[in-house]
């Protein structure tokens, strides 16, 4: 579907695509009850913002965060610190597939999620998995030219340590010339899958869908929505074509929608 783009950040692409992505899901289903929403990874809070304009309480959950989010809980998803049936609706955005320990994590998501909640989680698909690798060489080439002919930066920096957030006291790793060479030519992993053949794998929609199904989800629906290049080039470039070949069967990012069939609410 076509989402409306105004008001979005212009100066922070990757701020633009969570907030575009978001915006199409959450216009897609229905949230009516929906009062407590748990969001998990919530990373630099771009997204949790968006969400305290919707709905009543927002409670931003991340192992590493990224910003200074009031309200944030640093915790594990695989351990979270909350009562059972607290929330009417659990939401993450490309955080499944940094976890390690799946089946833990989504057993506190079912304990967590009131009954009749609905959970909705977004991933990266393997079409986004195949541009990451193949468009590491052009990346690279990027960086380089920019490092020769430095510009002003197209978006503010991304949190390059942890899976969705900048992990504080960390020293970066040297790298020995090598390496160097061999990663400008091939990306690093992006998850926890091990390897980037696993990854083409898991990452299709059917993986996750039986992933879900098997961990005792309903899979209402999911919904693909929007095609962006890894490495954020060509930042707010062909708006219109991104958009085309997510409709298309080209969308970077899918979302998930699961239901609990039990009909309560939390207060």
């Amino acid at each position: 579907m076509r989402v409306n783009i105004e008001e979005l950040p212009t100066k922070n692409w990757h701020h633009f695509l969570r907030l575009r992505d978001l915006r199409q899901i959450l216009t897609s289903i229905d949230t009516t009850g929906v009062n407590c929403v748990l969001e998990l990874g919530a990373g630099d809070g771009i997204q949790t913002d968006a969400l305290r304009k919707i709905f009543p309480v927002v409670v931003p959950v991340d192992i590493a965060p990224s910003g200074d989010v009031e309200g944030m809980v640093i915790a594990d998803v695989a351990k979270l610190p909350f009562e059972d049936a607290s929330f009417d609706l659990i939401f993450s955005s490309n955080l499944l597939e940094h976890v390690e320990n799946l089946d833990a994590a989504f057993s506190e998501m079912k304990r967590v999620l009131a009954p009749g909640g609905v959970m909705i989680h977004s991933m990266p698909t393997s079409v986004w998995k195949f541009s990451q690798l193949i468009l590491r060489p052009v990346a690279s080439i990027f960086r380089i030219t920019r490092s020769i002919m430095p510009l002003p930066p197209v978006t503010q920096p991304r949190a390059q340590q942890g899976s969705h957030g900048m992990l504080e006291g960390l020293t970066p790793t040297k790298r020995s010339i090598a390496k160097k060479i061999v990663g400008t030519l091939i990306p690093t992993i992006h998850g926890v899958s091990g390897n980037h053949v696993t990854e083409l794998l898991h990452f299709r929609p059917r993986w996750w869908h039986r992933r879900f199904e098997n961990s005792g989800f309903a899979v209402d629906y999911s919904l693909p929505l929007y095609f962006h290049s890894p490495y954020d080039l060509l930042p707010y470039r062909f708006l219109k074509l991104r958009d085309f070949l997510s409709r298309n069967g080209m969308a970077s990012v899918y979302a998930f929608v699961l239901r609990d069939l039990r009909n309560t609410s939390c207060d």
